[in-house]
């Protein structure tokens, strides 16, 4: 009889800590699945970090400074919303190895094209 409480109880037991790792597994799909959706939104939109920001800061880049290193400035800043998503967006739009060395005014406003073509000194098409 004791034999048999012992039995329930570790069925029990091993059934709950099944239980337990099938929620912490559906938990970490979802934060997966959102986070990914997130970087995703934030590379491929076209929107400033805070849209209705109007303030702008002087921003000196290097000589020599890599997109890396330039968005974790950016970062630090406030200006963009994350190191790797400005890093992803300028390999993407192919400013990655075109960024000039000086001082530029940038804002958490600009999005992130008028970053990139703001800190690699390329006009707009509607720019003359």
């Amino acid at each position: 009889m004791t034999g048999d409480k012992r039995g329930i109880s570790a069925t029990i037991f091993w059934f709950m800590f099944r239980m337990m790792i099938n929620a912490f597994l559906i938990l970490v799909l979802v934060e997966g699945f959102t986070g990914g959706y997130y970087f995703s939104y934030k590379l491929f939109s076209d929107v400033p970090y805070v849209a209705t920001s109007k303030e702008t800061m002087n921003i000196t880049i290097e000589s020599g400074t890599d997109v890396s290193t330039v968005g974790t400035i950016l970062a630090e800043n406030g200006i963009v919303d994350g190191k790797y998503i400005f890093i992803a967006r300028a390999y993407i739009s192919g400013y990655h190895d075109d960024i000039q060395a000086g001082t530029y005014v940038l804002g958490p406003g600009m999005s992130p094209s008028e970053i990139c073509q703001t800190i690699c000194n390329v006009q707009s098409e509607g720019e003359t």
